[in-house]
């Protein structure tokens, strides 16, 4: 069995948006000159087909001369972006990585994987070599360095974003027992709450005039983590009184009455949520900094890439298309 890619290891960087996966089909193109081809040009340096991918060196130099074009453009893309912030990290910050630094990172990498199985294996299984192991190593250490630098310019993060990240993080692991009966106006679920404030049964009002797919089961939605649920909804089962119904709360599903039977709140002690909270939020906060950065480097490089291997798109994301 195929052992899972890590998600570390699923492709270089930095992000979603840059690993946007290309869904043509597959088709072929001529690759004259083999891997010393010159493929694009980044500023005034030239990029050769060699240093795009050792696989692909291999792929470029045999008989028939073809390879995947689809292929080629996604690595090609990959290794342009990957030489346009590995330069820019040190222009713009002094970031440099010696290769002990990078072995060091490949090996911890290797180490990782090795614990689904034979590091050979699933290179071999998973389409990888080494060489790019090494490469996505470098790749983390300078996305990491970027981050680091990019949140010192940012505020530190507050007690109260603290605060609410703790309550948050309790309340998406309290698991209650709930029913509600849903309303499209403020209206309609005051009504309905004050039905069963004057001794309506709840099931019964939810059964009548409730929107949701849970109306017909009287509201009932289970027991289950309040994580699972919106946020407002969330918040309010878990304030709420035991046994009785919450004042109309407004999610984007539309207005709840809320009616918890039961809630038991996770074994997890505050602080030490707490301890961790920080390092949690500046690195929700880092990838976006580092995403920012990068699409603004790459969309300032010079870069023109051979008409037979694609054209360049700098905006919105980054890629070379390839060739018709």
């Amino acid at each position: 069995m195929t052992p899972a890619i890590p998600r570390f290891l699923r492709g270089p960087l930095l992000h979603t948006r840059i690993l946007t996966l290309f869904v043509a089909a597959a088709v072929v193109l001529t690759a004259c000159g083999g891997g010393t081809q010159v493929v694009a040009t980044i500023a005034d340096g030239d990029l050769y087909s060699y240093e795009i991918d050792e696989q692909l060196v291999e792929e470029l130099s045999v008989s028939t001369g073809a390879v995947d074009k689809t292929k080629f453009a996604q690595d090609l893309t990959n290794t342009i972006v990957e030489l346009i912030v590995i330069a820019r990290a040190d222009t713009d910050f002094g970031i440099t990585f010696t290769d002990d630094e990078i072995e060091a990172r490949r090996a911890e990498l290797e180490a990782s994987v090795s614990q689904q199985g034979a590091y050979e294996d699933f290179l071999a299984q998973n389409g990888f070599t080494d060489d790019r192991v090494r490469r996505i190593a470098h790749q983390q250490l300078v996305a990491e360095a970027v981050e680091d630098l990019l949140l010192a310019e940012e505020d530190p993060i507050t007690d109260e974003e603290i605060d609410a990240y703790v309550n948050e993080a309790i309340r998406g692991e309290t698991n209650a027992c709930a029913s509600h009966i849903l309303t499209e106006t403020e209206e309609d679920a005051q009504a309905a709450l004050e039905r069963v404030q004057a001794g309506e049964d709840f099931a019964t009002v939810a059964e009548e005039v409730s929107t949701g797919p849970s109306g017909p089961s009287g509201g009932d939605l289970g027991c289950t983590t309040l994580g699972s649920y919106v946020a407002e909804f969330a918040q309010a089962a878990f304030d709420a009184e035991i046994g009785v119904p919450t004042e109309p709360v407004r999610s984007s599903f539309g207005w709840h009455v809320i009616l918890v039977t039961e809630r038991t709140e996770p074994d997890i002690d505050p602080e030490v949520v707490r301890e961790n909270a920080a390092t949690v939020l500046n690195a929700s906060r880092g990838g976006p900094l580092v995403e920012e950065w990068l699409l603004g480097v790459v969309a300032e490089a010079d870069v023109s890439v051979e008409p037979e291997f694609g054209s360049w798109v700098a905006a919105p994301v980054p890629q070379v298309t390839p060739p018709a």
